[in-house]
């Protein structure tokens, strides 16, 4: 109940100064990605939210930090501090825009294509 009520108040509260390039409600850009809501986040079947500093998907929530433009390329580089289930845990993640959304590129070059939320 408390993360809904924390992304209201994010997106609300936040100025336009904060404004990330990636900000916005994702998907993933796959035909099973098409029956995903855009409206609920966080939740199976619930859209990725990425701001200026965080990342909510399924399950789980990262703190971006340290961003790094990516010469000669439309990404950044970031500290993600993560939490699951459990302990967090740290990772370096790419987040690079795309025609359709961005791509988020993580350890051992997986890579999520995400389409933007209309």
């Amino acid at each position: 109940m408390r993360l809904p009520l924390l992304i209201l108040l994010l997106s609300v509260l936040a100025p336009a100064v904060w404004a990330g390039p990636f900000d916005g409600r994702y998907r993933p850009d796959t035909p099973g990605g098409e029956s995903w809501d855009c409206k609920t986040i966080g939740k199976d079947g619930g859209a990725i939210l990425i701001t200026s500093s965080l990342m909510f998907a399924v399950g789980s929530r990262c703190t971006l930090r340290d961003p790094k433009q990516v010469g000669g390329m439309d990404s950044t580089l970031y500290d993600a501090i993560c939490r699951t289930d459990g302990a967090p845990w740290q990772r370096r993640v790419m987040i690079m825009k795309t025609e359709t959304g961005v791509a988020v590129v993580q350890k051992g070059a997986r890579i999520s294509l995400l389409r933007k939320c209309e």
